[in-house]
Parts: structure tokens; C-alpha cells; sequence
């Protein structure tokens, strides 16, 4: 027997204590209070109410009689049509009657709510896979393990698992990124990095004047034979006092002009009244000249290198050596 029932009529049954028992459910009067009101609940149940109804087999089409066998006979009622039904054990085709008004009248064993639907009808002994829709009582329902014992006694909502599945490897993505990140600033290297080479300073040769002077003197005797001694000796000490006297002298010019001072001083010395020259020495004419060196100038051309502090992360990123 296939019993039906709309889903309010269903919700109507849960709220009523004479006619919850005939829903055969394994849901204590305070449960069945707490899913009646609240619609979701109330759909997760009917469906699983659903499952368990045994479906009705389908009527076979009637027999056609057969072809007659003698004379036919207006007065003959016409033969009896058979309906083949399929033959169910008796037990199982003793299904609860809940009916929506009144009290209820099921069997007993169908008002026991101890029996959980993976087992099969409660009290029939049978698995639920032996009975016509029973496919469906092994199968868990939405909301088993809540209505339980739970408080709430409502259907939990499907989890979306793609949607958790992608938040969970974009966080371990940005985890990952995070590491790498706080590991390439903790292990950074910075350095010099020159951009410009350092331009070395050149130098070119000059030549410049000391200050000191040279003393020169030539084979030419200012003095000549028969000139009186006092007028040979007044032109080597012109001569002298041009080229040695007032200036700073070299250490070469020093020692050739105190030479020629010392010849003019013993030649004083012998001067006479009447004294003349008789044979000529070997003192010249001096002469002077700048003294003069070479040195190495700047081209005031140096030029420091130019540089800048680069950093290198992770001995690959940034500027690296």
C-alpha cells in the first residue's frame, strides 16, 4: 500500500502528536516540534519520509481473451478478465497507514523510531534494499547526523568544496610569497656598484727658471800684454762683479766665481806703481746665465668614479655582481 502525502499535509503531521507516530521517524516529539517549524528542516525530512514509501507496482494490461472455439452464442456472457499482480511477501506489503485526521492507527512496528534507515523499514527485519524504493533507505539524508542530537536539528547547507579548495591553495600561494619576500629583505646584500670609472690625473713636462744662476767663462783674457797692471786688474774685477755679485748662484757658478775673486784679490796685492802686464793668465771673461729644470705639471684633468649603493636579493634579483 503506497500512502502519499503533500508536503504541507506532511509538515501538519510533525506538529501534530496523534499523528507524528504514523510517520514512522525517528524523531523524538520535542525534534519533530523543532522541525516542523522551521521549513528547511521540514524538506529534508519529507524527501527522506519520501524514500521510504514502498512504490506500488504498475497494473499489467488485461488479458485479451482468446479466439472462440465454436458457434458463437449472443446469450454467452462474455469471459472473465484476469489481472496478473505480482505476488509480495505478506510482510512486507504491511505498510503504515497515517491518515491526516484522528489518531493514529499504524502497526507498532512501524512506530518504532529506534531502527536508523541504512537498516532497513524499523521493525521489519528486513534489509531496505528488499523493498520497492528501498534503494533509498541505506542512503544518508540531509540533516541525519544533526537531527540526531543536535540543537539546531536543521540541514546543514553543502559546503561549496571547489570554492574552499581554491581559497585554501591561494593561501598557501600568498604564505609561500610572503616567506620568499621577508627571506630576499632579510638575506639582502648591498654593495658599491660604479657606474663611471675613476679618470686618473695626467701631467705634462715644463721647463722653469730656479731662480739660481750659472757661471760660465770663456778663453777670451780681458787684459792684454803691456797694459798697465792696475787697468788688467779693474777689468777682471768688472767682469767678476757682472756675473757673481747680487744674485744666487749655482753650486758650480760659487766655486768658479770665488776662483776668480781670490785671482783679482792676489792681483791687487802685487799691484805696483809702474807695474804692467807681462804674460796673460788663463782668466776670462764670465758670463751668467738662469738656471733652469724640468718638472711635471697637472692637467687639472682627475675626475672621481661615480658609483651608487646597489642591493641584491636572493644572490639573483636586483643588482647583482
Amino acid at each position: 500500500m503506497c500512502m502519499t502525502m503533500s508536503l504541507e499535509q506532511f509538515q501538519s503531521a510533525l506538529a501534530r502528536p496523534d499523528l507524528r507516530g504514523g510517520l514512522a521517524l525517528p524523531l523524538s516529539d520535542a525534534e519533530a516540534e523543532l522541525v516542523a517549524a522551521d521549513p528547511a528542516s521540514v524538506q529534508s525530512w519529507y524527501g527522506y519520509w519520501l524514500s521510504l514509501q514502498p512504490v506500488a507496482p504498475a497494473p499489467e494490461a488485461p488479458v485479451a481473451p482468446g479466439p472462440p472455439t465454436g458457434p458463437a452464442s449472443f446469450d454467452a456472457p462474455p469471459p472473465p478478465q484476469y489481472t496478473a499482480q505480482q505476488s509480495v511477501p505478506a510482510s512486507d506489503t504491511a505498510q503504515p497507514t497515517v491518515p491526516l485526521a484522528g489518531p493514529a492507527s499504524v502497526d507498532p512496528a512501524f512506530a518504532t523510531t529506534a531502527a536508523y534507515p541504512e537498516t532497513g523499514y524499523p521493525g521489519t527485519g528486513h534489509p531496505g534494499a528488499g523493498y520497492p524504493g528501498g534503494e533509498h533507505a541505506g542512503a544518508s539524508y540531509p540533516g541525519a547526523a544533526q537531527f540526531a542530537g543536535a540543537p539546531g536539528l536543521a540541514a546543514p547547507a553543502r559546503k561549496n568544496v571547489g570554492l574552499w579548495v581554491t581559497l585554501s591553495v591561494l593561501g598557501a600561494l600568498l604564505l609561500i610569497i610572503a616567506i620568499v619576500v621577508v627571506t630576499a629583505f632579510a638575506t639582502a646584500r648591498t654593495w658599491t656598484k660604479v657606474d663611471v670609472p675613476e679618470q686618473p690625473e695626467t701631467f705634462h713636462s715644463e721647463t722653469y727658471e730656479t731662480g739660481r744662476f750659472d757661471v760660465t767663462m770663456d778663453a777670451v783674457n780681458p787684459c792684454f800684454v803691456n797694459q798697465d797692471w792696475t787697468d788688467c786688474t779693474n777689468l777682471l774685477l768688472a767682469s767678476y762683479t757682472a756675473a757673481c755679485v747680487g744674485v744666487e748662484l749655482t753650486e758650480d757658478a760659487t766655486a768658479l766665481c770665488t776662483e776668480y775673486n781670490n785671482a783679482i784679490l792676489e792681483m791687487q796685492a802685487q799691484d805696483t806703481p809702474g807695474s804692467y802686464v807681462a804674460t796673460l793668465g788663463t782668466y776670462g771673461n764670465l758670463s751668467r746665465t738662469p738656471e733652469t729644470d724640468v718638472r711635471q705639471v697637472s692637467n687639472e684633468d682627475y675626475r672621481p668614479a661615480e658609483t651608487h649603493e646597489a642591493v641584491c636579493y636572493l644572490g639573483f634579483l636586483g643588482e647583482c655582481e
